[in-house]
């Protein structure tokens, strides 16, 4: 786990290390975002592998970064955040908090985001994400375990830019909260409308 985290960091400082080549000519209109931001999100999160499949709660999260403009419509950021992904009833458990899953965890990643216009933007996203989570195991006599390991996320979104310094978004992400082999498997697809304010 320790060694992972250290790659991906290893790789952020990399991104962080961009030349100034990238600077644009000032004749070209610059759509590319650049500096420092913050967001939070909320919305609903479904997990769809064992006692929990189909069953979701509300989800949100917050993250903060540097975005890069690579050219003028395209801008890379790095960025670190925070995950809560939700409790989730297992199926034919309502009500029993005792068997409810839990998950969530920080994210270090990047995002490359497309300006279409001034207003306009498409994004993607992914990296690394620290799942901590409970939950029945996916298996035939399930048990309740925790688990703590470095897994992944990935998605993509769509925004607006209400003003030069705030924007707002709805996203898709997906996030990797699987336990080992046979433990608990609380991979969530989670559906965000999101707040962006850039300094």
């Amino acid at each position: 786990m320790k060694k992972t985290l250290f790659a991906v960091a290893l790789a952020t400082a990399g991104l962080v290390a961009i030349p100034a080549a990238f600077a644009q000519d000032a004749s070209t209109q610059q759509l590319a975002q650049q500096g420092w931001y913050v967001s939070g999100e909320a919305g609903y999160g479904q997990v769809n592998k064992g006692p929990y499949d189909s069953n979701g709660d509300v989800v949100g999260g917050v993250k903060g970064g540097y975005r890069f403009a690579l050219n003028p419509n395209i801008s890379l950021g790095v960025e670190a955040g925070y995950e809560y992904l939700g409790r989730v009833d297992a199926r034919g458990a309502s009500g029993n908090s005792s068997l409810r899953s839990k998950l969530y965890g920080p994210t270090l990643g990047t995002s490359l985001r497309y300006n279409f216009t001034p207003k306009w933007y498409g994004e993607v996203r992914a990296g690394a994400f620290f799942a901590e989570g409970q939950g029945l195991t996916d298996s035939a006599n399930p048990s309740y375990q925790r688990f703590d390991r470095t897994r992944y996320y990935a998605g993509a979104g769509v925004g607006y830019n209400i003003t030069q310094n705030w924007s707002v978004g709805v996203n898709y992400n997906y996030y990797d909260g699987s336990g080992r082999r046979g433990g608990a498997q609380l991979d969530t697809n989670a559906v965000t409308v999101a707040a962006e304010y850039r300094f």
